[in-house]
């Protein structure tokens, strides 16, 4: 890899919803690193959603119809709406890419509580099933490293045969683990990273023994020992090693890897330094191209370590 496509429009990050300002600043922060490749994806048009939601909750959400079209708990607007539609076409996009590559990223927030027949958890769409639902002859494996439990993909595990998933949670939030649905608690605080690392060695033997046509990879810092919602307690260090841990996995078992920034609510600012360093994991592990311009390789701190 010469260079990380990272899909994103100025359409991912509406004014009126505050919940995405932290995606504009960590594109602008890019869009000045040599070894990105910042690229504006087609919006998804709206057909390819049916047979994934409940065409009653679509029609809700498109139209702006309440109270589904606002069940992901962020207020319905234009802009909401078409953030949304955005960000599920660069879902897409990135998945094409790293079919062909190895490797993309997403810079989108917001899919893994969003159940077949209503938003939830600030996620209107699942983008993740979305890519088992669009690519059926494909087996999706998603790894959910998000603070909160990714229960909206594991009920589409059940719905969607070729969708496989497991998520490292500190917050249960419904996701209560099934056949396909792998569950694992952590309390960073409590019991020290080596759960998360014996979590991700059992992971990756589950990647092992599905053999995956491309990893989805939920790199939440909401897990941050900072923020207002995180209970897992990670440290900015251990997310910077869970990063590198997944995407050597994904390289180890020679897997296509999409990443998107998933879950934050510290201050946007914070959000983007921490939501940079998995950007530079992904470059560090797949070996894209450096020039003496690309930003330092050492991790931006944030908060405490």
């Amino acid at each position: 890899m010469n260079r990380l496509r990272v899909c994103y429009s100025e359409a991912y990050a509406p004014g009126d919803s505050p919940l995405f300002s932290r995606l504009a600043i960590l594109a602008d922060d890019l869009r000045q690193w040599p070894a990105i490749d910042l690229h504006a994806p087609r919006p998804i048009d709206d057909r390819a959603l049916r047979g994934l939601h409940d065409d009653t909750y679509l029609d809700h959400f498109l139209a702006g119809e309440e109270p589904l079209a606002s069940s992901q708990g962020i207020p319905w607007s234009p802009g909401v709406r078409d953030a949304v539609l955005a960000m599920l076409g660069g879902q897409l996009d990135a998945v094409a890419h790293a079919l062909t590559t190895g490797i993309a990223m997403n810079l989108a927030r917001g899919f893994h509580h969003a159940v077949r027949a209503r938003g939830s958890g600030f996620c209107a769409i699942n983008g993740l099933a979305l890519v088992a639902h669009r690519l059926p002859e494909k087996r999706i494996f998603v790894i959910d490293c998000d603070e909160h439990g990714g229960n909206g993909t594991e009920e589409f595990t059940m719905q969607l045969p070729n969708l496989f998933a497991a998520s490292i949670f500190g917050t249960r939030f419904g996701c209560h683990g099934s056949e396909r649905s792998l569950a694992y608690p952590v309390d960073v605080r409590r019991d020290g990273f080596l759960p998360y690392h014996r979590a991700l060695d059992d992971i990756e033997q589950r990647v092992v023994d599905i053999a995956p046509d491309v990893i989805l990879y939920q790199a939440g810092v909401d897990c941050h020992q900072d923020d207002p919602k995180g209970r897992a307690g990670l440290s900015t260090q251990n997310l910077i090693e869970r990063d590198r841990r997944v995407f050597e996995l994904a390289r180890r078992r020679q897997c296509p890897i999409v990443f998107v920034v998933a879950g934050g609510y510290q201050n946007p600012s914070t959000l983007a330094r921490l939501n940079a360093n998995t950007v530079r994991a992904a470059l560090a592990v797949f070996g894209a191209a450096a020039s003496a311009s690309d930003p330092p390789p050492a991790a931006i701190s944030s908060g405490r370590e």
